[in-house]
């Protein structure tokens, strides 16, 4: 494949899903649990099993595109979070968001050359075109087709959006960059929250969400994240995935499979909520306990129960 073509076929495609989502939405509240489960079943109350504060090692491949570059940075968004337009559009989010103030310096992770997705958005496509890194949301320094070395400005952050969103691109898939081996230094002290678990007509849901660490400031400060993983099971019986996040964006086709229609974006100063589909048309068998495990990144993770109870 060609550079114009990966280039087109890559990060235009997210633009033109992005756009599909329309982004010009009006500020909506954050969810709270309002739907019930269905008559005859009984809700118990959600309890925290166990919380686990993961030790692992964790390696980079490449560094921050903000100065400091041996300095983690705030994230207020993951990839494969949400994206909700005001006209039905919903996407996966293609990368990170990394939060920095308005006119912050953007620099290359990786030598490259340049290529313009948009006048706010370029890409840098690695040497070998195996790979290709985006950066969005920004004012160029640089121009079309310019070689640019490691470390090298290649814009500043665009009046009003206090972040730029990172991409990973290789092979046709956008990939995690906060997975093990990708973006670094990257460590995650904190364990993902279980909201809640209900049944919701027939379908068994959960709602969950992490907290960016370090901590986002400003009119972000406070907004969750996505979860990387979540399971659940029914007593001691076999985990099974609800949403896999860790590697790399999921296709669009499979959003309405994962989110149920709960699920809120976040809003500059106003907190969204993720909603996830657990099982779909499932109805407990008597009296029963559904366990819910939520991780990041990192290997952090909590685990939360609640017991269902059939009344017919």
């Amino acid at each position: 494949m060609t550079t114009t073509a990966l280039i087109s076929t890559g990060f235009k495609r997210a633009r033109l899903i992005a756009g599909a989502a329309a982004f010009a939405i009006a500020a909506v509240p954050a969810c709270t649990a309002t739907a019930q489960s269905q008559a005859h079943v009984t809700t118990g109350q959600l309890r925290v099993v166990s919380t686990t504060i993961s030790t692992q090692k964790r390696t980079w491949t490449y560094d921050w595109p903000i100065k400091p570059f041996d300095r983690q940075h705030p994230v207020r968004a993951f990839l494969n979070d949400p994206r909700i337009g005001d006209h039905g559009g919903k996407a996966f989010h293609f990368g990170i968001d990394i939060s920095a103030p308005d006119g912050t310096p953007v620099y290359s992770v990786e030598a490259g050359t340049v290529y313009f997705d948009n006048p706010a958005a370029i890409a840098v496509v690695s040497l070998d075109r195996s790979h290709e890194f985006g950066y969005w949301h920004i004012v160029p320094a640089v121009k079309s087709h310019q070689r640019v070395a490691r470390h090298q400005l290649i814009g500043y952050i665009g009046k009003g959006w206090e972040h730029v969103h990172f991409a990973e691109r290789r092979g046709g898939d956008y990939l995690n960059p906060l997975r093990n081996g990708g973006l670094g230094p990257y460590v995650d002290r904190t364990a993902p929250t279980v909201d809640s678990i209900t049944l919701v007509g027939s379908d068994l849901v959960a709602a969950a969400h992490d907290t960016p660490d370090p901590r986002v400031p400003g009119d972000w400060a406070g907004e969750p994240v996505t979860p990387a993983l979540l399971r659940w099971r029914v007593g001691n019986g076999h985990w099974r995935i609800a949403a896999d996040f860790r590697e790399k964006m999921l296709p669009q086709s499979e959003f309405g499979q994962i989110y149920t229609p709960e699920t809120l974006q976040n809003h500059k100063g106003m907190a969204g909520c993720f909603s996830f589909y657990l099982a779909r048309n499932w109805q407990p068998n008597g009296s029963v306990t559904v366990y819910v495990e939520a991780s990041d990144m990192s290997g952090n993770s909590t685990v939360a129960s609640v017991q269902l109870t059939s009344e017919v």
